[in-house]
């Protein structure tokens, strides 16, 4: 978003767009002081040489020296703008206007009388009025303290007169008895920007800060002047908003709005001056006010509420408006607004204690309010503006209809050669740990990083990633930075060198990979470093809509009886142009199944902690009463509410976390993240809400899963409210969730999941070739296991050995889990006795596999001597003698079954090394408990995205629409195998044949990686040449499950899967046992659940103090642990914080 103009709605908190805070607010003003100080001193210094030197030097600009000249966003046009200062308040507090004696009939020393002669009349006129200077005693000052002294009432010069604006005493005077009859609820998105500001700003030594309160009082705001601004010197403006509707509009519309719509300009001062107020509350309560609450103490450990009154005492500012007028209801389209220098704000601060000494008498933390104020409002002061879409907000509309993002960089990193030795170890061919680092050399956060390869100057990676592409991005001219960095233990990583590419080179030529060998440059562009990286990279942007996959845009989860109910369908908010129609009519299109997600977290309402004790104290006396309360929540502010904040997971993987919001119970987040999505019909959203803890775990007050495919069946945005579930807390969440595909067609083995586990389906594990009785030893990212000599045995043929990995009871148990899926391997290790490490190696990339696929697999068995070089780049039967100082010899072959399965489960347990890891694994626990996720994630496409797709392979296709039946069965029919006999060209080629519901076969990638051609109409045909006939299954499609007949839905609540194994959160009757050992056991079975919702065990709180303890010094020792590993620098997880 950019930085300069901000929009409504839309503009919802983000990694890109973070909360001011108190500290970039001062930042600024000292850069600001530093350039206006260069500025002065040039201008003294060519003074100086130009002028005699007894001349007046130049002076600060302005009062204060805050005078600068920048560019109105309201007219276009340079304008002077200057801070206001105490000056300005007197003259606010005081209002005064000259006016000749005469006037006002008192004795003057000169007057204008009609018998003077002209020269004589205009000259006491002149002496008589502004500007200085003023006869002495010819004039007085009179105040403008309302109607009755108001300067209009005496006669004035003709000079003075031109120099008074109009009055606006009857908008004041409106102002007065509207001022109380406001609702207090308006002012809510204020307070919550406030706390905002002033959360992100607070010293270390304040744990938290809330806003409880905000009020507008009795006492208005004041209009001191309005004026009309021309309108005719911003034709420049005019034809940049031309421009861009232009590409956004359609042009009948856009005819419509330029020439029946209007602008206006307008100038308003405004002040703001606190009545004096007494000691009580109802005397403070006249002036506009709010309550405040500082937790003083450490975050994380304890918090000592410190309440706080703030008064308004005074305000006085500039604000420039721009009024878009339109001759359709609301009448007013868009209103532009910005500050002409930043207002002088005044608050004061007292301490709401009874007793006690009052410290506050020092201006700590009113300085810090004055600040925390000012940094909310220098967002706005020129030539920086924002942009209210009005005729959005007066109906309602809050709802995001497009991503921020342009389109995706696709980035394909293939390996490096000839790199610099960085370290004076190593091996032939090493003496580097290299990793790359994706990012954007403006802005310098990485994006993405590879895995680090130990000890080779030729690391091949052969990695994928996607970079998101905004306007901001391009307008900054970021180039694209691929920084090569060798990977130190104990001290600061080396540069091995980098490559940059403008991006605004690639936007001009998108579809399409383009391979690279880039030469290596050090930091400086004048500099070269030794080494080459073979890499590819390719812009692919969002395509258009297909008009063939429209659709009513109606919940088709409802019952039929109740979908054409208005209250029951989504919210859209306005639909003012054709892409907005189509983004919530038409459901993603099954020809790109990747895109761009966006997720908004809106607001929570009647958020409160379920009363986890339950009923309480004796009954006797209250036999009648209900056990616990019930109903909705009576109170919206109170102690026992919690600090709610949401995380974001995308497939598994923790990618944003809000800021939190403290002590609600209706918290407003508004805050949200894009994230490229590999594949939408198996891609889960998970929003977990937690609650801030003191000494303790924050404990989940409810979680929302969200799978694209069920929620985008006849859209491609969804705004709903959403119930939490699975925690200790009630509520309701609303939640948008947006996606749009780009122009890229992955093949299946890249539209999988990062995080999941790999499985073994056979019973053996075979050996050909290789016979030695040996120890095997699997690991991969993390996670490791090892199947035992005694199951080793000889093959009868005699050619090699096998391994057993049946179980007594039939069941497998070798499972690795994986956490970064594409840039692992699995790695076989063969051990056999009397030799220190490794015999043999065998290996298997993951990103070779599609997502619950049992597959076949046959690998090589290889002698080397270099087994980490061997297993840690990735080298194939393909490659192998390609790869420089290290010999590789094939022994044998390994052959078994097995599969991918994507998603998280218990084996995941053990990558929990931090808070992180921890509250993801916990998410999923709450989701696959409460029966809302299964083990298996599933591919799908919603049986009526399917049908609008099979509709238009033939829509408008006139060869087909005359077909016989015969032939259009021929050509549509999913069972068949010939799928090119009917016609030359095949569009069903798209189309699974196994029916609704089932995995989708995507066309190949090197092929698919051209941008398709367009068709009349603008959408994308398909390339109907490509061979998609191939079937692919998933294991979990063995058996698919039938619709049962219900009776009024009685069987709705069965909602988990019959294949899973629900976790139980409470003790089960039928596994009752007086015996304490089965009683112990159950527990065991059941204590995560019930520890999770604060029971068994975990409902004291003293325990929940020792469980967190005891995890921090675990997290605390692994992280010293991990200072001396080898690592890159991945990117952290997003929040609006900044």
């Amino acid at each position: 978003m950019s930085s300069e103009s901000k929009k409504v709605p839309g503009g919802h908190y983000s990694g890109a767009n973070p909360i001011p805070n108190i500290q970039r607010f001062v930042e600024s003003l000292d850069s600001e002081k530093r350039d206006r100080d260069a500025k002065i001193n040039a201008q003294l210094e060519s003074r100086t040489q130009a002028q005699p030197k007894d001349q007046n030097q130049g002076q600060p600009s302005g009062i204060d020296g805050t005078r600068k000249v920048v560019t109105d966003p309201t007219t276009g046009k340079d304008v002077e703008i200057e801070d206001v200062n105490a000056d300005f308040m007197k003259a606010v507090d005081d209002p005064q206007l000259s006016v000749p004696n005469a006037n006002l009939n008192k004795p003057t020393t000169r007057k204008t009388e009609a018998t003077q002669s002209g020269e004589g009349y205009r000259e006491n006129q002149d002496t008589t009025a502004p500007p200085e200077p003023v006869e002495p005693g010819s004039t007085s000052d009179v105040p403008i303290h309302g109607e009755k002294t108001n300067i209009l009432f005496h006669p004035t010069p003709s000079a003075t007169a031109n120099l008074i604006p109009e009055s606006v005493e009857w908008i004041n005077s409106l102002m007065g008895v509207m001022w109380g009859l406001i609702d207090p609820d308006l002012f809510i998105s204020v307070a919550d920007t406030l706390e905002d500001v002033m959360q992100a700003s607070v010293p270390s030594v304040i744990e938290n800060v809330r806003v409880a309160e905000i009020n507008q009082g009795t006492n208005p705001f004041r209009i001191l002047s309005l004026r009309a601004l021309p309108d005719g010197h911003v034709q420049e403006i005019k034809d940049d908003i031309h421009r861009q509707n232009e590409k956004n509009k359609d042009p009948q519309k856009l005819a419509a709005d330029e020439e029946g719509g209007d602008y206006y300009n307008l100038e308003c001062s405004f002040a703001y001056h606190a009545q004096p107020s007494g000691a009580g509350a109802s005397e403070k309560s006249k002036n506009m006010h709010m309550h405040l609450v500082f937790y003083l103490g450490m975050k994380g450990l304890f918090g000592i509420p410190l309440p706080i009154f703030v008064e308004l005492q005074g305000l006085v500012g500039t604000v420039r408006l721009r009024l878009q007028l339109s001759p359709e209801p609301p009448f007013l389209k868009a209103l532009t607004f910005t500050f002409m220098g930043l207002p002088k704000i005044q608050a004061g601060c007292t301490p709401m204690l009874e007793t006690g000494i009052n410290i506050l008498n020092l201006p700590l933390i009113s300085n810090f309010v004055n600040y925390a104020i000012g940094a909310a409002a220098n967002e706005y002061v020129a030539p920086k503006s924002m942009t209210l879409d009005m005729s959005k907000l007066l109906k309602g509309d809050d709802i995001q209809k497009d991503v921020e993002a342009l389109g995706i960089l696709w980035i394909r990193i293939h390996r490096a050669s000839g790199l610099s030795k960085q370290d004076r170890r190593g091996s032939d061919g090493g003496g580097s740990d290299p990793y790359i680092t994706v990012s954007f050399s403006k802005y310098g956060k990485p994006m993405y990083c590879t895995r680090v390869i130990q000890d080779d100057l030729n690391p091949v990676w052969e990695e994928t990633c996607a970079l998101l592409v905004t306007p901001d991005l391009i307008k900054a001219d970021e180039q694209l930075s691929m920084e090569l960095w060798d990977s130190d233990r104990s001290t600061s990583d080396d540069v091995v060198g980098k490559v940059e590419l403008s991006m605004q080179k690639m936007i001009q030529h998108p579809g399409k990979m383009y391979p690279q060998v880039s030469k290596l440059r050090g930091m400086d562009s004048d500099s070269s470093m030794p080494g080459e990286l073979h890499w590819e990279v390719g812009y692919f942007g969002k395509p258009q809509f297909r008009p063939a996959m429209r659709s009513h845009g109606k919940d088709i989860n409802l019952p039929k009886e109740l979908q054409d109910k208005e209250e029951l369908q989504d919210a859209k908010g306005s639909l003012d142009t054709p892409e907005e129609v189509a983004v919530v009519h038409t459901p993603p299109d099954p020809l790109w199944p990747s895109g761009i997600c966006s997720v908004i977290v809106h607001q929570i309402v009647n958020l409160e902690l379920q009363n986890i004790k339950g009923s309480d104290g004796k009954r006797k006396g209250r036999e009648y009463e209900p056990a616990v309360e019930y109903g909705e929540n009576k109170e919206e502010e109170h102690k026992k509410l919690p600090s709610s904040y949401c995380t974001i997971l995308y497939n598994d993987e923790l990618v944003y976390r809000t800021r939190s919001k403290v002590v609600s119970s209706k918290p407003i987040f508004n805050a949200g993240t894009e994230r490229f999505i590999r594949d939408w019909r198996s891609a889960i959203i998970t929003v977990t809400v937690r609650d801030q803890r003191m000494r303790q775990h924050d404990p989940i007050l409810g979680v929302v899963p969200l799978k694209l495919s069920d929620l985008l069946q006849t859209s491609s945005q969804v705004t709903r409210w959403y119930p939490l579930d699975g925690g200790i807390g009630f509520g309701r969440i609303r939640i948008s969730v947006l996606f749009r595909s780009v122009e890229t067609r992955l093949p299946p083995q890249q539209l999988g999941w990062d995080v999941g586990t790999f499985e073994f389906t056979s019973d053996k594990i075979i050996a050909t070739g290789y016979t030695e009785n040996s120890k095997l030893k699997l690991r991969t990212g993390g996670s490791v296991g090892k199947i035992n000599r005694t199951q080793c045995r000889k093959l009868e043929e005699g050619d090699g050995i096998f391994w057993d990995l049946a179980k007594k009871e039939g069941k497998n148990r070798v499972r690795l889990p994986v956490k970064y899926r594409y840039r692992s391997p699995i790695v076989f290790e063969l051990h056999v006795t009397g030799k220190r490490g490794a015999d043999a190696y065998a290996v298997i990339w993951l990103h070779k596999l599609e997502d619950n696929k049992e597959e076949e697999i046959s690998i090589p068995i290889w002698r080397t001597n270099n087994g980490m070089r061997l297993t840690e780049n990735y080298i194939t039967e393909e490659n192998f003698r390609d790869i420089p100082d290290i010999n590789i010899e094939e022994v044998g072959r390994l052959k078994f079954s097995g599969r991918f399965k994507a998603g998280m489960d218990e084996d995941h347990e053990k990558f929990v090394t931090d808070n992180d890891s921890r509250e993801t694994q916990e998410t999923w626990e709450a989701c696959h408990s409460e029966g809302v996720r299964d083990r298996i994630v599933k591919k799908e496409i919603p049986p009526a995205v399917q049908q609008l797709h099979d509709q238009s392979l033939t829509q408008g296709r006139d060869v087909l629409s005359q077909a016989n039946e015969e032939e259009k069965k021929k050509w549509l029919d999913q069972d068949g195998n010939d799928w090119s006999g009917a016609f030359g060209q095949d569009p069903a080629q798209y189309v699974d044949k196994s029916g609704y519901g089932q995995k989708y076969q995507d066309a190949d990638y090197e092929a698919s990686m051209v941008r398709k051609p367009r068709g009349p109409s603008g959408c994308v045909e398909a390339n109907l040449n490509e061979d998609m006939s191939e079937k692919t299954s998933t294991a979990s499609s063995d058996s698919e499950d039938s619709d049962a007949e219900s009776d009024l839905g009685l069987n709705d609540a069965t909602t988990a899967s019959t294949n899973q194994t629900a976790e139980q959160d409470g003790n089960n009757g039928s596994n009752h046992s007086n015996n304490p050992v089965k009683q112990y056991q159950n527990y065991k079975e059941s204590s995560k659940g019930l520890h999770r919702k604060q029971r068994g065990l975990m409902q004291w709180k003293p325990m929940r103090n020792l469980a967190f303890a005891k995890d921090e010094v675990k997290f605390a020792a692994r992280k010293i642990k991990n200072k001396t590993s080898l690592s890159g620098r991945q990117p952290d997880v997003e929040t609006e914080t900044g």
